[in-house]
């Protein structure tokens, strides 16, 4: 008669084996998952220098200076474009004074504090 170590010595060689088996076939298949990964990452990578290329060429500065000249109807500035920093609206002489605290208002013909002059709507 078999003794029953035997028996379980057999059951647990078995079942060690079975799960070697098994264990084997999950590795096979990470080993395939991480290969396939790996051509995806050189894929993306070729992309990706693809891209690069196309991005350099794109902004290549004698290209666009073409492209600017052709589709652009850009004109040199000359000095009866520009103006000066008085010239805007709200600049120079039409600057409103703030009140400070604790300083009384000058008594001057039309100064009044900006907080009471009614400004344009945009």
């Amino acid at each position: 008669m078999i003794r029953r170590s035997t028996v379980l010595f057999l059951v647990l060689a078995a079942s060690i084996g079975f799960g070697l088996f098994k264990l084997t076939f999950e590795v096979q298949g990470l080993e395939t998952e991480l290969h396939r990964l790996n051509r995806a990452i050189l894929a993306e990578d070729e992309a990706i220098h693809v891209l690069d290329a196309e991005w350099s060429y794109l902004n290549e500065p004698t290209r666009l200076e073409a492209l600017a000249k052709r589709h652009l109807a850009l004109r040199a500035a000359n000095e009866a474009r520009m103006r000066t920093l008085a010239d805007l609206p709200g600049r120079g002489n039409d600057v409103v004074p703030v009140a400070k605290p604790g300083v009384p208002w000058p008594s001057g013909a039309d100064v009044q504090p900006a907080l009471t002059k009614s400004r344009p709507k945009p």
